[in-house]
């Protein structure tokens, strides 16, 4: 009998019969491999649409969100021109009221907000006149006979970009002029299309912009026909855009890769000369790469964003694993058809060495059917049970990672939405505050004049429950404001990527002491750092999370006893660090150790300054680097704060990719 040798298989090729069973195998093998990988391949492709049009509706929203954030801070500003006679307000008084309004800090991307005033001819030396006595060299530009001029008169905060624009007429400029007569006439915000801000003065970083006008009126409501607006318009309050900083601030470009790249064009179409902003981009597999286009109102001008997906995005995708998916089919089936083969040449062998005794032959045939079939089941199980954990697995990993991203759009969001009207109550504010010291000064006159017709409770109502009233307002919206904060941080940090590196923990607690020495002189406390082991992880989060705790230290001792603080910290068996900070203060009731790290909590007497979110945000911190923390304390003796962190962190895929 002629043989060939295949591995560690011997083939009979005497009995094609015995091929036809293992050619079965193999051929229904790739069918199924074949359907399977596109069944998954569909899936994926399906859940890539649906996370892609989710990151689409998020981004649109998020640019009509923000523009509206903008458009609030216009009215509050409208309000405060429209609240004196003519828009009466002088360039400090402006100057104050946006300061106060903290737009590089809380509203990053807006280039400023300034008002132009509307002036006719023959009032334009009074005007620059005016101007000169806060700029020198002020003047209205470009030169050239108008019947009116649309001169910038203020623009806040006064850097080398805004100066470059004051006295600029924006009337002298058919882009600028339709959007400014627009606002004029429908008494509405109006905003104008793709300009070259005069704000760009350095050639190496020129970007394209556009701006957003509300008109002023004289007269405390907007008049009801075009006319009557006309005749009655002071001017208007307006902010100036650079595209390029908007949305890279806005959304945070600069600080970690994105799963979409996007266009904005100023108008329906997508012609290149109406390019606002294109963010990075790189290849994407084609694939895998998924675009859209819509086109969305911001105010009373259309905008189109052309967005597609990344690298960042791809990276994320099901279907990366699809050609492996395949391959592993591929090679199982393989190996099934070779172990099918080995089994019928296997029966064939049989039957040649022992053809008299058919009766255990027979019974040896069905052993190897029967044993093919538990083959078989066993085979199908495993893959059920596979396919079911890989799903359990990517079902899980996904619905954390959305939960996460849920919770950090949340507090960035509602801080945000928080703030607009906050910013309004503040503003008004400080227009309440001016209004009660004319009318104590009216008070004052009409007492000299006429003493009768001032009543006890009039002035006390001025004089003491007035101010009250004011103080008790601005102290609350202070508070909020450091609320407001505090959450956008604990958002901020949340999102931010942990970088690894050596640290030695003694030099990082010496910078730390060396930091609060003042402090530590006050209160008359010594910090003791004791033996520490050194560790990769990322500078930042342990500074924070370190100083946090020792200011916290420091902040509750005893003022009895002199303070004593120890930093000390040793390795663990399990390849982790264990560290403590250890105080002879106060102390802490047991009842509120776990309550202390809750977020707005606080324990304990509050004669202390604070809102409750310094131990939220260590224990959210220690969290993201693998760790924990734990209090032990006992009232009157002091408390020991136990941080337990890996030796050296490894950020996971997902935190790598954000």
């Amino acid at each position: 009998m002629k043989k060939k040798r295949l591995g560690l298989f011997q083939i009979t090729a005497r009995t094609p019969r015995a091929l036809i069973f293992p050619a079965i195998v193999v051929i229904a093998g790739i069918a199924a491999t074949f359907f399977l990988s596109q069944q998954y391949e569909r899936l994926a492709r399906e859940r890539d649409e649906e996370r892609f049009v989710a990151l689409v509706e998020e981004r649109a929203a998020a640019v009509q969100q923000r523009m509206e954030d903008y458009v609030a801070l216009l009215r509050g500003t409208a309000a405060l021109m429209a609240s004196r006679p003519a828009g009466a307000v002088s360039q400090p008084e402006f100057r104050r009221y946006v300061a106060r309004l903290r737009i590089a800090e809380l509203y990053p991307g807006v280039q400023g907000i300034g008002f132009a005033r509307a002036v006719e001819a023959s009032d334009l030396p009074a005007i620059e006149a005016r101007m000169r006595q806060y700029h020198p060299d002020f003047r209205v530009w470009p030169e050239g006979d108008r019947d009116t001029y649309t001169a910038i008169v203020y623009l806040e905060p006064q850097d080398a970009r805004n100066r470059a624009a004051l006295g600029y007429d924006m009337f002298s400029e058919a882009i600028r002029r339709d959007a400014m007569e627009r606002a004029r006439d429908r008494g509405q915000r109006a905003t104008s299309g793709r300009v070259e801000l005069v704000q760009e003065i350095e050639e190496d970083d020129l970007q394209p912009g556009f701006l957003i006008y509300l008109p002023i009126y004289g007269g405390a409501r907007i008049p009801e026909t075009v006319e009557n607006r006309r005749e009655r318009l002071i001017g208007w309050v307006y902010s100036p855009f650079r595209a390029g900083d908007l949305f890279d601030h806005s959304f945070e470009l600069r600080e970690r890769p994105a799963e979409i790249a996007f266009s904005v064009f100023d108008g329906e179409t997508t012609d290149e000369a109406d390019l606002l902003y294109r963010s990075a981009r790189s290849e994407t597999d084609p694939a895998i790469a998924l675009r859209d286009e819509r086109v969305i109102q911001i105010g009373d001008r259309p905008w189109t964003l052309q967005i597609e997906t990344t690298p960042s995005f791809a990276a994320d995708s099901a279907r990366a694993l699809s050609p492996w998916l395949m391959g592993i089919g591929f090679f199982a089936t393989l190996l099934l058809g070779l172990a099918t083969l080995g089994q019928a040449r296997a029966t064939e062998e049989a039957e040649e060495a022992n053809t008299a005794l058919e009766d255990m032959n027979e019974t040896l045939e069905h052993r190897v059917e029967k044993r093919t079939a538990q083959l078989e089941r066993a085979r199908a199980k495993l893959a059920g049970l596979i396919a079911n954990l890989e799903h359990a697995v990517a079902a899980r990993t996904a619905d954390l990672t959305e939960a996460n991203e849920e919770i950090q759009r949340f507090a960035y969001i509602v801080s945000h939405d928080l703030r607009a009207p906050l910013v309004n109550v503040m503003g008004f504010t400080a227009e309440l505050e001016a209004v009660r010291k004319e009318v104590e000064a009216f008070i004052a006159q009409v007492a000299e004049k006429a003493p009768e017709l001032v009543t006890d409770d009039a002035r006390m109502a001025v004089e003491t429950d007035l101010p009250e009233a004011l103080d008790f307002i601005r102290s609350s919206t202070q508070r909020m404001d450091r609320l407001i904060a505090a959450i956008l941080k604990l958002s901020r940090e949340g999102r931010r990527v942990l970088t690894p590196e050596p640290i030695v923990m003694r030099d990082v607690i010496a910078q730390l002491e060396q930091n609060i020495t003042h402090q530590l002189e006050e209160e008359g406390a010594e910090i003791v750092i004791e033996d520490m082991p050194d560790l990769v992880s990322d500078r930042v989060a342990l500074e924070q999370i370190f100083g946090n705790l020792i200011e916290n230290a420091v902040k509750y001792l005893d003022p009895t006893r002199p303070g004593r603080i120890t930093v000390r910290g040793h390795a663990e068996p399990d390849h982790r660090l264990r560290f403590e900070i250890a105080d002879n203060g106060r102390g802490i009731d047991s009842r509120d150790h776990q309550r202390v790290f809750d977020l707005f909590r606080r324990a304990g007497a509050q004669d202390k300054t604070g809102e409750g979110i310094g131990l939220a945000h260590v224990r959210a911190l220690v969290r993201r680097l693998g760790g924990s923390i734990n209090v032990e304390s006992e009232p009157g003796k002091g408390s020991t704060f136990i941080v337990i962190l890996p030796k050296t962190l490894k950020p996971d895929e997902h935190q790598e990719n954000e």
